[in-house]
């Protein structure tokens, strides 16, 4: 069974990071952008989408989606960054996948008109935002 699956953005994310190589881990850095809490980003949520994200707190978490624009291409196996050796793609955080959808946990920093500030970034610059999603660590069933 194949059909197609069309997606609209409903905002564009701004990150310090241009191009792909701006997420590698150097040798000599130990955590990944992804945890440094210095690095901030913002999403920029469209107009007509705007109306959505009330209620979104700062202090709290939640799940951003988007769409990796700027990953060509993917590899089912993949070397993984823990480990070295060969993985499944889906195993990783690698945005070399198939369908090219990119989610991350993030802290919201502050909420003002249509535009989020967050830490947590692992996304490049004018990625595509497909969903915000609250987080919670527990289930409410745990």
């Amino acid at each position: 069974m194949s059909q197609d699956i069309i997606f609209k953005p409903i905002g564009i994310i701004k990150t310090p990071f241009k191009t792909p190589d701006d997420l590698k881990v150097p040798p000599f850095r130990p955590e990944s952008p992804y945890n440094n809490m210095e690095i901030t980003g913002v999403i920029e949520v469209f107009e007509e989408y705007c109306e959505g994200i009330a209620n979104i707190e700062p202090g709290t978490q939640g799940l951003v989606l988007f769409y990796l624009d700027k990953s060509p291409g993917y590899k089912l196996t993949t070397i993984s960054h823990r480990t070295n050796k060969e993985v499944g793609v889906f195993s990783t955080r690698s945005p070399h996948r198939p369908n090219g959808i990119g989610v991350t946990i993030v802290n919201f920093i502050s909420v003002e008109k249509c535009k989020i500030k967050f830490q947590g970034v692992d996304m490049l610059d004018d990625s595509p935002l497909l969903d915000i999603k609250p987080y919670r660590s527990k289930s409410p069933r745990d």
